[in-house]
């Protein structure tokens, strides 16, 4: 078992680095009884908080910064929502006889010039053949590499091969229980048809008034390849906690294309305030109707 010394990092500036990720492991087993006795998420973080402040007391005399608290918790808040995401559509498939899945992507960067990756692991994902003349992305071929986006929190997918279907359920179990996991990326990082993309989500975990700006974006150039291409992916929010201010936006927020063209296009096609699992079961089943 980890120390709860391990749970913190002196940095040569004097400040301690929470480590947000040894914590959740560390407490994985209580956090899993807590989500299957539909604890709320509010609940389960202030506990983690709690269970972090008593720890950094007992090795440093002292409360831990509010900021690091508060990044440690909006990484905690991400963890708690993909496992709650894959138990949903591991369940969907179950019930269905489906091959659908949820995951997250790395953070997009930029590539160095001569080398064959994209930038956005957003487009990373799509077989290369999807860019050949008369296949689905080859609208976007001349200028994929310039296509620049931060990667969404989470792709959906349903995939169109069920033979796929007990890898897939494997990988959703793990990621519930391992939700900082890129297994499920890596999987199917170059392998996508963009028929099979469903629809990005984004989770807004803090209430700084400019984080509701990001996914915007995200949702812009999506919802415009998407247009371009002829696909319906579709773009959802998430958020734990909503301003009057973020209902607005993403209730209303205009899709940029739907300006040039002179039609309302909406943006985000769902805000989704949520609290425990079965908030974001309507999302899932919205966003595999598309």
């Amino acid at each position: 078992m980890v120390s709860d010394s391990e749970w913190f990092t002196q940095k040569s500036n004097g400040k301690v680095q929470i480590n947000s990720i040894i914590i959740y492991r560390n407490l994985s087993t209580e956090l899993v009884e807590k989500l299957d006795n539909n604890q709320s998420v509010n609940q389960i973080i202030n506990w983690l908080k709690d269970r972090t402040i008593v720890a950094f007391r007992s090795n440093y005399g002292k409360n831990p910064e509010v900021g690091a608290l508060n990044n440690a918790a909006g990484r905690w808040n991400e963890f708690i929502a993909t496992s709650l995401l894959s138990e949903i559509i591991f369940d969907i498939n179950q019930q269905n006889n489906s091959c659908s899945s949820i995951f997250s992507l790395p953070n997009s960067q930029l590539q160095s010039e001569g080398t064959d990756e994209v930038s956005s692991k957003f487009i990373s994902l799509f077989n290369n053949e999807q860019f050949i003349d008369g296949n689905d992305l080859a609208k976007i071929a001349p200028f994929k590499d310039k296509i620049f986006l931060p990667s969404p929190d989470y792709i959906i997918v349903e995939m169109n091969n069920r033979n796929t279907f007990s890898s897939i359920q494997t990988l959703l179990k793990e990621q519930a229980k391992n939700p900082d996991s890129l297994a499920l990326y890596n999987r199917f990082k170059g392998k996508l048809q963009a028929t099979e993309v469903k629809a990005a989500v984004s989770l807004k975990t803090s209430n700084r008034p400019d984080r509701r700006y990001q996914p915007l974006f995200e949702a812009a150039m999506i919802k415009a390849m998407g247009y371009t291409l002829t696909q319906s992916w579709g773009y959802y929010m998430v958020a734990s906690e909503l301003t009057s201010a973020d209902r607005t936006i993403f209730s209303t927020a205009v899709a940029p294309h739907g300006i040039v063209m002179e039609q309302n296009f909406k943006l985000v096609d769902g805000t989704y305030l949520y609290n425990k699992k079965q908030d974001l079961i309507p999302l899932l089943e919205d966003a595999l109707r598309r």
